[in-house]
């Protein structure tokens, strides 16, 4: 599941977009959502991992990983994606 972070750019939600759809994978618009929403929806949707586009520098994106956990809980993963 890939979303963005929060306020980000058209750009990275446009790249967002793109990336989910080119691996087949399902985009959801951040919005208001929080983290815990989001991985309520994932975990409803039997996703094992969020992967969060921000923002970078020079128009470049960074992905965060985000585990999600069957319990219900998250956590960050030490990845990251530039």
């Amino acid at each position: 599941m890939y979303t963005t972070s929060r306020y980000s750019s058209s750009s990275a939600r446009s790249f967002a977009k793109k990336t989910a759809l080119e691996n087949g994978e399902l985009y959801v618009a951040r919005g208001k959502k929080t983290i815990f929403r989001l991985v309520f929806l994932a975990r409803k949707m039997g996703e094992e991992f969020i992967a969060v586009v921000e923002d970078g520098s020079n128009e470049s994106f960074n992905i965060s990983l985000i585990k999600v956990n069957p319990d219900g809980g998250w956590n960050w993963c030490d990845t990251k994606v530039k």
